[in-house]
């Protein structure tokens, strides 16, 4: 979306460093990909008490395009002149379509609470996926140059991590089906290309990547078998796999205590909706689902890694949001019930500062295409 840089300059205060300015400025705004919407000009005061002076500002595609014009090496000795020549104040500010996807998000934020993609992003991810990232990529062998594919990519942690691997000559694609996640996903890179689509049906032709990965997304394919065909479908030859999914329940102690609690709580339906996400912790059965979808010698290593929350109540809490687990499932009275269960059963896994912390393993799926 686009991004505007508004500049308030509030006094001039030596000539001759802005008239230097003036003469270079354009051209790099031009270069940048910018153009002018405001510059100068008269501005009435309609509310308020404030009223900017002079007032410019600059539009850009996306805040990545504005960022690189400002620290640019043509504009940051004329941004030197400007800061010596004058008093002013200058903001980015990030801009919507009208009917877009993205303010249609903004709409539905703006005085209700966070979607459930927002809320899986900014507590899921620091707590559980941030961590399996680099490992996954590292597993994949993405290297400077690659095109890479990040399929059910949710919100970018993958192909974010892939991104720092292509670096600036590769490119990343993240694939998935949910629209609230790309939309997240869309604030943190206009670098990747993020496109609306299912693992079983990938939009992309034979042999287009380099790599293609995907991290605690298969357990919710429809079909995990043609999920992992489409995969090495548009590999190219030589190229690589990487998929990871959660260990089994009993290799993560804390979630297996919180699943446990639902099953004495709520019944077996309740319990079995919070296992969901580990059904696939087997080396065996990924071998097999491997086999069924064609892929000879993938390799499953475990690699290990940890929960993290702030509290026992964030924990639970969380669990309460998120639509991929608890969210919907039980009302205010049962919730309540099972927090003050949790903080007998979970203590164990409570440090010194009140976080909570616990091991959760994952399994992580290679192999070559030949």
């Amino acid at each position: 979306m686009s991004t505007y840089c508004f500049f308030d300059v509030r006094e001039i205060t030596d000539q001759a460093k802005i008239e230097q300015y003036l003469a270079g400025v354009f051209a790099t705004v031009e270069q940048y990909g910018g153009r002018y919407l405001v510059l100068g000009g008269k501005s009435d005061l309609v509310e308020g008490d404030w009223q900017p002076v002079y007032p410019v500002i600059v539009e850009f595609a996306d805040g990545e395009h504005a960022q690189r014009w400002y620290s640019s090496p043509e504009y940051e000795p004329l941004k030197a002149l400007r800061v010596a020549g004058t008093r002013s104040n200058a903001v980015f500010l990030e801009g919507a379509t009208p009917g877009s996807e993205e303010a249609a998000v903004q709409t539905r934020r703006v005085g209700t609470s966070k979607t459930p993609a927002e809320i899986y992003d900014s507590l899921f991810v620091p707590a559980l996926f941030r961590q399996w990232g680099p490992i996954v990529a590292a597993e994949a062998r993405i290297g400077r140059g690659n095109r890479v594919i990040d399929i059910a990519c949710g919100t970018g942690v993958l192909a974010l991590a892939a991104l720092d691997r292509v670096r600036t000559e590769g490119k990343v694609v993240g694939l998935d089906p949910n629209p609230d996640m790309l939309c997240v996903a869309r604030r943190k890179s206009t670098r990747i290309e993020w496109r609306e689509g299912r693992a079983e049906q990938i939009p992309f032709p034979d042999e287009s990547f380099d790599a293609a990965v995907s991290q605690f997304g298969l357990m919710f394919f429809e079909d995990r078998a043609a999920g992992l065909r489409e995969m090495m479908r548009v590999l190219k030859t030589g190229g690589r796999f990487a998929v990871a999914v959660c260990d089994s329940l009993d290799q993560s102690p804390g979630y297996a205590a919180v699943a446990d609690m639902l099953e004495r709580l709520f019944g077996s339906d309740v319990a079995n909706a919070f296992r969901a996400p580990f059904v696939l912790g087997n080396a065996e059965r990924l071998r097999s689902l491997c086999a069924k979808a064609g892929i000879e010698r993938a390799e499953v290593k475990r690699h290990r890694g940890t929960v993290r929350f702030a509290s026992i109540e964030s924990l639970i809490s969380t669990e309460r949001a998120c639509i991929w687990t608890l969210g919907g499932l039980l009302d205010n009275e049962q919730f309540k019930r099972l927090l003050e269960e949790a903080e007998r059963a979970l203590m164990p896994f409570v440090t010194a500062v009140g976080a909570v912390a616990f091991d959760m393993p994952a399994l992580v799926i290679t192999a070559s295409k030949d």
